[in-house]
């Protein structure tokens, strides 16, 4: 093994001394032992669930807007480290049931890993596919016992997938924590530096799927890398005024500076798999967003009758720039073999910028009669403001919007261990950005108006849950236009029934099993006109996962492991086609499987642990859709080991 690779190890063994309590903390760390659901959880690198922050109930709640950090909003333009957060949950459901202020497309809410009371760190080294590496280090200082503490990491990467496309990347953050007069206060700031990002190689399709390129078969430029900076600043704090009353809040500050970046892109031309190859170079772009929350919160009543009337602000101010690009066609290539170019020098025009300025009066009631019914209720106005700028022609756009936009949760207890309840939500979220192929690549998209119903059961049992629910939610549909810009085109419709099983059935035996169905569907005139079909792109008609640990006492407690996948049919293509019978060209539905094992440990006194994994043992070959029409090869089968030492 590269010593060079562990030389780090000798700050955290001389900060924690052989005579310092131990303050076991990744070691220990298993996303399948610690989920309530199957709706989406994360803890460390481990995800379980059929949910995650970029896909929920077929949207992307994180793109949508609806990121909290602590419960408090924060604008997403990029995930907080997994050196800040401990615990990432998808709050959609009865997991949202006592979540203020609610949003249609769920919430993802990141947990700040706890104050740490005892000194210690966590070493941490995964062997990824393909050579890759990531490395960890964890810090957890106490400095005045219980009342100030510093937590500190850092992290190098370098990750390599089936189609050849990397990445690689270091960063490091820092939080100091503060209690005081019963209140806690948290600052932090991280920076991630990409210094080689070669993005997936799309490929774009009209009425036919293309072969499998080959595992590992380099279809990006060796000079195509885009670097990039990642940088998070933070402040969240609780507080006490008074026995009944508190104050909480936050305040953000995301950028991110790109010095280049490219995509490359093949497009067939027919069945004889003939494709235009062109790759697209950007100029220099910034984004960055200052975004923020304060909630008042007051508690009334007392045992039975519980009540919490909150009200508090929330706004962003965020500054986008796309454009100025330099497209380059290379010519015809038979697809799925390498085209190797010398690099050119790039000419790029002005880039675009937008400007989003949102704010919102937040009122919100959280109230409770044991053994009776809960019930929450919030109410948001909203003035939305943005703007953008042609950096060619210099042409000024403006979008304006102010509704009033609501919540509303009715949850009963029909027996002990049975529940119900009905919630509707009615939310103004974000559409991301336009796709990497669009005329309109990275542009901002508009602000849109969202709406959910949705309704639920649970059954606790010993041990774990059984939740069943059906939803609804409109929203705008986006998709290309005549002209190949990303544009609302229609409505979409995602009308599903989701289910989750999760458990520790007896003391060896943990399950999470979750299933989701959805019936997506677009309206609208360009439906009606043959522009767009009836089934929305990359939403599987079936989604369900299952995920398993079963602990042996082979060596002290072995624990194998097994996660299913099963993803259902997708649409590819946005519009029927005469040469397939009116129907959109589709993606079959497939099945993955992971098998592992891992297990705790000690070396000496310290808790150490190892997990193994093959993903996608069967190597089953799938594509992922990203845009209508545009897909990348998803993972084939590739291993895993993790190894991870607290001191």
């Amino acid at each position: 093994m590269n010593n060079k690779r562990w030389r780090w190890c000798a700050v955290p063994l001389a900060l924690a001394s052989p005579t310092a309590p131990l303050y076991a903390q990744r070691a220990a760390e298993n996303a399948v032992a610690s989920a309530d659901d199957a709706f989406g959880s994360a803890v460390g690198q481990e995800t379980t669930g059929i949910y995650t922050e970029s896909d929920t109930r077929g949207f992307n709640p994180l793109k949508a807007g609806n990121g909290r950090i602590d419960g408090i909003y924060f604008d997403p333009i990029n995930p907080i480290t997994y050196r800040l957060r401990g615990l990432t949950a998808i709050r959609v459901g009865f997991a949202a049931q006592d979540f203020p202020f609610q949003a249609p497309t769920g919430v993802v809410d990141f947990r700040l890993r706890p104050f740490p009371t005892k000194l210690g760190a966590s070493l941490a080294h995964t062997f990824s596919p393909f050579g890759g590496t990531f490395d960890e280090l964890d810090l957890r200082i106490p400095i005045i016992k219980d009342r100030l503490s510093l937590a500190a990491g850092y992290t190098y990467s370098l990750y390599e997938n089936s189609d050849a496309s990397d990445n690689g990347s270091f960063g490091w953050a820092v939080r100091p924590t503060l209690r005081i007069g019963g209140g806690e206060y948290t600052a932090y700031i991280q920076q991630t530096r990409f210094h080689k990002f070669r993005n997936h190689p799309l490929t774009v399709v009209s009425d036919f799927v293309p072969k499998f390129p080959g595992k590992r078969l380099d279809l990006i430029q060796k000079w195509a890398a885009a670097r990039y900076d990642n940088n998070h600043m933070g402040f969240v704090f609780r507080t006490p005024i008074t026995q009944q009353l508190s104050l909480r809040g936050g305040i953000f500050h995301t950028s991110g500076s790109r010095d280049e970046n490219y995509s490359e892109i093949y497009s067939i031309v027919d069945r004889t798999e003939l494709a235009n190859h062109r790759l697209i170079a950007d100029p220099h772009h910034t984004i960055h967003s200052t975004s923020g929350e304060i909630q008042a919160a007051l508690r009334l009543g007392g045992k039975r009758f519980q009540h919490r009337i909150i009200v508090g602000f929330r706004g962003r101010d965020r500054l986008t720039e796309n454009g100025g690009s330099d497209i380059r066609n290379l010519g015809q290539i038979r697809y799925g073999t390498p085209d190797p170019e010398p690099e050119p020098i790039f000419t790029f025009g002005r880039p675009n910028s937008g400007r989003v300025k949102q704010s919102e009066i937040l009122l919100g009631y959280l109230g409770k009669i044991d053994g009776i019914a809960s019930l929450n209720l919030g109410l948001q106005k909203t003035r939305y403001r943005a703007r953008s700028r042609d950096g060619r022609t210099g042409i000024m756009t403006a979008q304006r919007d102010n509704p009033w936009l609501y919540n509303a949760t009715l949850a009963v207890p029909v027996t002990k261990d049975v529940s119900l309840y009905v919630a509707t939500q009615r939310g103004l979220e974000d559409s991301g950005t336009a796709p990497e192929n669009a005329a309109n690549r990275n542009e901002q998209l508009p602000a849109t108006r969202s709406t959910q119903y949705e309704s639920g059961a649970r059954w606790h049992f010993h041990g774990g849950q059984l939740v069943v629910s059906a939803f609804q939610i409109k929203k705008p549909y986006f998709a290309f236009d005549a002209s190949s810009v990303f544009t609302p085109i229609g409505t979409v419709r995602h009308r599903g029934l989701e289910a989750s099983l999760a458990g520790q059935f007896g003391s060896r035996f943990s399950l999470i099993a979750g299933a989701v169905g959805i019936q997506a569907r677009v309206s609208g005139a360009a439906r009606d006109l043959g522009l767009a079909g009836k089934r929305p792109t990359g939403v599987p008609s079936l989604f369900a996962r299952l995920d398993a640990n079963y602990r042996t006492d082979i060596f002290g407690g072995l624990t194998p492991t097994l996660s299913i996948v099963y993803t259902g049919k997708r649409a590819l293509g946005a519009r029927p086609l005469a040469s397939l019978g009116g129907r959109q060209l589709s993606l079959s539905g497939f099945t993955t499987i992971d098998l592992g094992i891992r297990q705790k440990f000690t070396l000496g006194k310290m808790p150490a642990s190892y997990r193994f994994t093959v993903s996608n043992i069967l190597d089953k070959r799938s594509w992922k859709v990203v845009a209508p029409n545009t897909m990348f090869m998803d993972e084939r089968r590739r291993a895993l080991l993790m190894l991870t030492i607290d001191i």
